[in-house]
C-alpha cells in the first residue's frame, strides 16, 4: 500500500506540475523544437513596435516583398524622400505601423492595384508574452485578391528570453473561413470542372464560370487594430457583397465571432 501511495501522489505532483507550467506556459508553440525564432533587440525597458518591426525584417529580408518593405522602413525611418506612390504611418503610442504602395491606373492597367500591409502587437494576459501581426492586403481596382503574400502572420514575444516565435493562423484562433477553402477548378481536354479536393468531387461547369472563377472566389483580407484588440475581417468577392466578421482578442488568443 505504502509503494501504490507513493506512485499516487508522485502521478499527482506530475500532473500538478504540468497544469502549473501550461497555465504559465500558453504558448507551447516557442517550445517546440521546429519553430522558428528570431530575437528582439531592444533599448528600455521593453520593446516597441519599431523593435519588433526590426526584427521581423531582420530575418525575412531575403523575402521578395518583405525586402522591399525593409527598405522602405529604413528609408523612412533615416527621413529619406519616398516616392508618390508609398507611404509610412507609425504610431508608436498605440504599437502600430502600415505600410501602403498604391499603382495608378496607366496604359497597361486601366484599374491599377494597392498594396497595404499593417503591423500591431498586443500585451498577453498571462504577463509575460506579447503578440505580434504583421497583415498583407492586396487590392486590383476596388477588388481584393489574393497573393502568395496576402495573409497574416503572427509572432509569440517572450519577456524571458525576449525572442518571438512564429505560429501560424490556426494555432492563434483568427483563421475565418468562406466555406470554399476546398474547392478549385479545372481544365481538361476542353472541358471545365469545380473541384472539392476534400471530397473528390467534380462538377462540370461552363467556360465562362471556368474564366470568372477567380474574379469571383471569395478573398479574406485582415485588419489590424490602431485602438483596441480586435482584428477585423473581411470577405470579399461574395456574390451577396462584403461579409464583415470580428476576430476577437480574448487575453491569450483569438476567438472568430462567424
Amino acid at each position: 500500500m505504502k509503494i501504490i501511495r507513493t506512485i499516487l501522489c508522485s502521478a499527482m505532483l506530475f500532473l500538478a506540475g504540468v497544469c502549473a507550467f501550461a497555465q504559465t506556459n500558453p504558448y507551447p508553440e516557442e517550445n517546440d523544437e521546429y519553430a522558428y525564432s528570431v530575437p528582439v533587440k531592444y533599448q528600455g525597458q521593453k520593446p516597441i513596435i519599431n523593435d519588433f518591426i526590426n526584427a521581423y525584417f531582420g530575418e525575412e529580408s531575403e523575402d521578395e516583398l518583405n525586402g522591399y518593405l525593409s527598405d522602405l522602413w529604413h528609408r523612412y525611418l533615416k527621413n529619406e524622400p519616398l516616392e508618390k506612390n508609398e507611404k509610412v504611418t507609425l504610431d508608436a503610442k498605440n504599437g502600430f505601423a502600415s505600410f501602403e504602395k498604391v499603382y495608378p491606373p496607366d496604359e497597361y492597367d486601366s484599374e491599377g492595384s494597392k498594396m497595404l500591409v499593417e503591423m500591431c502587437y498586443w500585451n498577453s494576459s498571462d504577463g509575460n508574452h506579447k503578440v505580434f501581426a504583421e497583415s498583407v492586403q492586396m487590392f486590383h481596382g476596388n477588388r481584393a485578391i489574393e497573393t502568395e503574400f496576402s495573409g497574416i502572420v503572427f509572432g509569440i514575444y517572450n519577456n524571458t528570453t525576449h525572442m518571438m516565435t512564429y505560429v501560424y493562423l490556426d494555432d492563434m484562433g483568427a483563421k475565418v473561413t468562406t466555406g470554399m477553402e476546398d474547392l478549385s477548378v479545372s481544365e481538361e481536354k476542353g472541358e471545365y470542372f469545380l473541384v472539392n479536393y476534400e471530397t473528390n468531387e467534380r462538377k462540370p461547369i461552363t467556360e465562362e464560370q471556368y474564366n470568372n472563377w477567380w474574379d469571383e472566389y471569395p478573398v479574406v483580407t485582415y485588419s489590424l487594430p490602431r485602438v483596441g484588440k480586435d482584428i477585423t475581417a473581411v470577405i470579399n468577392n461574395r456574390p451577396e457583397g462584403k461579409k464583415e466578421v470580428i476576430v476577437k482578442w480574448n487575453g491569450l488568443r483569438f476567438d472568430v465571432q462567424q
